[in-house]
């Protein structure tokens, strides 16, 4: 008897297998989908991607206290239209009567600016020119510590249009604000540290004779007394902890030749990378998972005392130090000479003064903090402390920090939906949909602010957008399929359908073909 009049006699067992089919079918395959489709929050891409092409820029306003000629005015707002980044509103007031008054009775820069600063009250973000009188014996432009510009009626337009646009922003901050590409890709501006809401900043004594040499150095004074009070003034653009710590038996790479001509020991620019190299795997920068900024106080051998850096001209370099972009700085504390009978290990004291200061200058750079050191004939007053900044200079490092977190954040975002593009089956949960829609949300608020000028309102919204891309964008769920092409799902799937679909496909035919029989046979009937 063949199979297909087994079949027909016994319709049964096709039917089973038709009923098995249908289970899985209806039954199975929906229940496999559900269980198996990847979950994707809904994204605002279209918002996303029109993120470069929405006008960005900051609003500084400007107010010119005084009589100034309308030639000047003109012609300084077009020299500071210049500045793509930065979009300045000038106005102009005449100075009341206290104002007048101060203005007559301060003797020094210093008297001017204190009694000023009391009555002239100007908003974060914002600067005013206050114009001297002709008689005052001061320089013709004098920056004061509030955010304050004194000049004279005389004064050079350029010399004002520069000093305006340094202390609105630092010049290489400015030059690549908003770009379309990462700061780091302009080789000047490697320099910079990367941006982001805080640093660990490390201090490091490197003693590689501890045993001829011991070093009386109150690392936890100086902080307090040079550092806290910047760390302070820091907290609201970007958050420094900072700790120290003494390396022993730790030397530099370096072979130092003497110059008879200096009377030293020199070390060449050329051997300054061989130090970095040396020291790095020693300084425990890896401890921590935020940017690491170091800064190293070198104590030389006794035999290569006195030792001093070289610049490539072959002159010594005044600070004894030099900066290495985005990593911190290192400075050579040359100590004296021992006497032939004195007993090791002798005592030597360290200038705190001179290494925080210097440690100071390289925070600056690589911040960046924008400073006036580079225009000539301008009077720069400091605060009383000396290593606090200025109001101005918290501005101009704000502007600088927010310009950079825009770019960061469109940089995220856009590679963020790129990838989720190009991998299909990359999960995206509620909580990273929340993280790019509070992201993209906050993004905007930190742009209008900027434009509106509200520049510390701009520095909370765009710390706290970068948080949330950063957070989305390296979220664990979204990299586990990074290294899962689509290709290992026919590796998977594969083997799990293709002995069960075989008898479904067969139980198919055979139901196929007792109906298609069942229906023959009716005919003839």
């Amino acid at each position: 008897m063949s199979k297909e009049e087994d079949n027909a006699k016994n319709p049964e067992g096709a039917w089973a297998a038709a009923g098995f089919a249908v289970v899985l079918l209806v039954v199975g395959v929906p229940v496999w989908w559900f269980t198996t489709t990847v979950y994707r929050a809904q994204l605002p891409y279209s918002t996303i991607e029109t993120l470069s092409s929405q006008l960005r820029h900051h609003t500084v306003g400007v107010t010119i206290i005084g009589s100034l000629p309308p030639s000047f005015q003109e012609d300084l707002v077009k020299s500071l239209g210049s500045m793509q980044s930065v979009k300045f509103l000038m106005s102009q007031r005449q100075p009341t009567k206290e104002e007048r008054q101060a203005l007559h009775s301060g003797k020094t820069p210093d008297e001017l600016d204190r009694h000023m600063s009391q009555l002239v009250r100007v908003a974060a973000g914002m600067l005013a020119v206050v114009v001297l009188p002709e008689a005052m014996e001061i320089k013709e432009v004098v920056v004061g510590t509030d955010r304050l510009i004194y000049i004279k009626a005389t004064a050079d337009l350029q010399v004002v249009s520069s000093v305006v646009r340094n202390m609105v922003m630092d010049p290489l901050a400015s030059r690549y604000a908003f770009t379309n590409r990462p700061l780091h890709h302009k080789k000047e501006a490697m320099r910079q540290v990367p941006t982001e809401p805080g640093y660990d900043v490390t201090l490091t004594l490197m003693v590689p004779e501890p045993h001829r040499t011991k070093i009386e150095w109150d690392a936890r004074a100086a902080v307090t007394d040079y550092l806290s009070p910047v760390v302070k003034q820091l907290e609201n653009v970007s958050k420094l902890t900072v700790r120290s710590q003494v390396l022993y038996m730790t030397g530099l790479s370096v072979s130092p030749q003497w110059s008879e001509a200096h009377k030293h020991y020199a070390l060449p620019e050329n051997q300054l990378p061989l130090t970095i190299n040396a020291i790095e795997a020693k300084l425990g920068s890896f401890v921590w998972t935020r940017p690491s900024l170091h800064f190293v106080v070198y104590i030389p051998r006794e035999k290569q005392l006195p030792l001093h850096i070289h610049a490539a001209d072959g002159s010594p370099l005044p600070s004894n130090s030099f900066l290495v972009p985005r990593w911190g700085g290192v400075m050579i504390h040359n100590v004296p000479t021992a006497a032939p009978n004195v007993s090791l290990p002798r005592p030597v004291t360290l200038d705190s003064h001179w290494i925080m200061s210097t440690v100071l200058t390289h925070l600056h750079r690589l911040l960046p903090i924008p400073s006036l050191r580079e225009i000539e004939g301008v009077e720069t007053l400091a605060m009383k402390d000396s290593s606090m900044l200025t109001a101005w200079q918290l501005d101009g490092l704000a502007r600088a920090r927010v310009s950079a977190y825009l770019s960061n954040i469109r940089i995220t975002l856009q590679s963020l939906c790129e990838l989720v593009g190009e991998i299909s089956n990359m999960v995206i949960s509620d909580e990273v949909g929340g993280w790019v829609w509070g992201a993209v949300e906050e993004w905007e608020e930190c742009g209008r602010a900027t434009r509106e000028g509200r520049l510390q309102d701009a520095t909370l919204y765009c710390t706290r957008s970068f948080t949330q891309a950063d957070a989305a964008f390296f979220h664990p769920s979204m990299l586990a399929l990074l290294y899962f092409p689509d290709n290992q799902k026919y590796a998977i799937y594969v083997p799990l359908f293709l002995p069960v679909s075989i008898p479904v496909l067969l139980s198919l035919k055979m139901v196929f073909g007792l109906c298609r029989k069942s229906s023959t046979k009716e005919k003839n009937e």
